[in-house]
């Protein structure tokens, strides 16, 4: 139990004690000042009328009365605060066990029914762009966070390989295939098409495999073909650019398998049986508005085609189906009109409506120079996510993604991020992981090594240091409850403060060899959990800078 867990069931107890009243709601935080105490509670100002009492009077009661021997004192403060001070024992043997338990330190053990994470989902019609980088990364530690936090979570890759825009895809690619042999692919709309230099690496793909064969076939037979090729082409492009960023998925799910399968149709079945639906204008209405959203949407035209509204619901009852009760769906914030008709779909299945939560993540903006940085060679329109990583690296690019909130559009400033200096924040914290390696090396010891050693009194910077270190575990399980990663970085920043600071002041390699185990004991802590907390975010934690 975490030490605000300990601390609450003291003042309950005291409580019970000292005022026969039973609390339920306890709130126990560290207060930002450290001259403060550890930790701090308002429970006396929070529960004034339960104690029907002036809550200093109340607090200076409770202090009293708490009596720990992981609490060295307590005290009042101001209209009926307690700040509470943890004896040096009680800091020592979290410390300890932190080492020992090293890379599981901050994760709970996995419980519970397993929850899906569906995030990126791009469609197989060009590169991976900025925009697309930041769902990734969020979505990949977000993943990543939830299961440190004792979630079962499963990643999926939603695509589409059918529909309007894969065959105008499909049509770029061949007017630029036509053009290898100085022919010509006839178009409806030539400026509809895709542009950028990667659907031409795609068509001199298609003839290096198939040559000129394309044009002695039926056309839609050809463009079919061409289509598979293209979207296959895509989709391994996709994959590379997640391998870079060290992005995993467990499942990659190709909406034409719902088509294939009937899925869609059957779910359209199943919606009409419900009441659900109703035909108009030729069309198949569902009554979304019966269930939140701002107008009813429209499932199959009058020509017999399906929305994709009518797939992306057959999509869901297809997760639920597999036994997630629990999905969560990362998009870009200009689907923020999707959730209540595809929650409309799902309720009116008969699913639970909190079956599915969604996250938008904003915009990205690519800065430099103070200008923004908008168009790409090989994209055309939009900057891949490729030239981002060759430009800055993968490190910097996971860490800066995420160390904002989703919920906020963002600036990636490109001349911070080249930066190797104490301005940019991921080398800032990766450097005080290096400097500690490289004590180690000069000790000539391993921190698994760090021997046994006791606490004394410790120093201001060391003890502010050691209670930062302690408060990794809650920092992880509140962004996993918030789903809200920006607050790791936050909080890997402010620990290689304390780590710096810390080090500034104390030399950790002194002769005194109580001392030099000490430090060197708050050294390993310190690597431990930078090397942890990177490792949720996708960044590696470098031995040598």
């Amino acid at each position: 139990m975490s030490f605000e867990g300990k601390i609450a069931d003291e003042i309950r107890a005291a409580a019970r004690e000292a005022f026969d009243v039973e609390l339920e709601n306890i709130h126990v935080e560290r207060p930002n000042d450290p001259d403060h105490g550890d930790f701090a509670t308002n429970v006396a100002l929070a529960n004034a009328k339960v104690f029907k009492r002036n809550p200093r009077e109340v607090a200076g009661t409770l202090a009293e009365t708490v009596a720990a021997p992981f609490i060295a004192n307590s005290e009042v403060a101001g209209p009926g605060f307690i700040n509470f001070r943890l004896s040096s024992d009680a800091v020592w043997e979290e410390i300890a066990s932190l080492i020992r338990t090293g890379e599981r330190y901050g994760r709970s053990e996995p419980s519970g029914e397993p929850m899906q994470i569906e995030f990126v989902s791009a469609n197989p019609t060009g590169p991976m762009h900025v925009g697309h980088g930041r769902q990734a990364a969020y979505g990949d530690s977000l993943a990543r966070i939830m299961e440190a936090a004792g979630r079962k979570v499963s990643r999926e890759y939603y695509f589409n390989d059918g529909g309007n825009q894969i065959r105008l895809f499909a049509e770029s690619v061949a007017v630029r295939y036509a053009e290898l042999f100085e022919r010509e692919w006839p178009v409806g709309d030539p400026d509809s098409l895709y542009k950028g230099e990667y659907v031409e690496e795609v068509a001199r793909d298609l003839s290096e495999k198939y040559g000129d064969r394309f044009f002695d076939v039926d056309r839609g037979e050809a463009l079919s073909e061409i289509a598979d090729f293209s979207t296959r082409w895509c989709m391994d492009d996709i994959r590379r650019t997640l391998g870079r960023i060290r992005v995993r998925f467990d499942n990659f799910f190709n909406e034409k398998s719902l088509y294939d399968s009937g899925g869609v149709e059957k779910t359209i079945e199943k919606l009409k049986t419900s009441g659900h639906t109703y035909e108009e204008d030729g069309a198949v209405w569902l009554a979304s508005s019966e269930f939140g959203d701002d107008k009813d949407r429209v499932l199959v035209k009058s020509d017999g085609s399906y929305t994709y509204v009518a797939p992306d619901i057959a999509y869901h009852e297809d997760k639920w189906g597999r036994g997630f009760r629990a999905t969560v769906n990362i998009l870009g914030a200009d689907h923020a009109g999707y959730t209540p008709r595809l929650r409309a779909g799902i309720v009116g299945l008969g699913i639970p409506g909190d079956f599915l939560d969604v996250e938008l993540v904003r915009l990205v903006k690519l800065m430099r120079e103070g200008e923004e940085v908008k168009f790409s060679k090989r994209a055309g329109n939009v900057v891949t996510l490729d030239e981002l990583l060759d430009e800055v690296g993968e490190d910097v690019v996971r860490y800066f993604y995420v160390r904002f909130s989703h919920k906020t559009e963002m600036s990636f400033d490109l001349d911070l991020a080249i930066k190797q200096s104490d301005e940019n924040p991921v080398f800032y914290v990766q450097y005080a992981h290096a400097r500690i390696a490289s004590i180690f090396r000069r000790a000539e010891a391993s921190p698994e090594d760090v021997g046994e050693t006791t606490p004394d009194d410790l120093a201001s910077e060391e003890r502010i240091l050691a209670m930062e270190l302690l408060d990794f575990p809650r920092i992880v399980k509140n962004a996993a409850a918030k789903r809200e990663v920006h607050l790791l970085p936050t909080y890997l920043e402010t620990l290689a403060t304390r780590y710096h600071q810390f080090y500034t002041i104390h030399k950790v390699l002194v002769d005194d060899e109580e001392v030099r185990n000490r430090r060197l004991a708050l050294c390993a802590a310190t690597k431990n959990v930078l090397k942890n907390g990177l490792g949720l975010l996708g960044v590696h934690a470098p031995e040598r800078m």
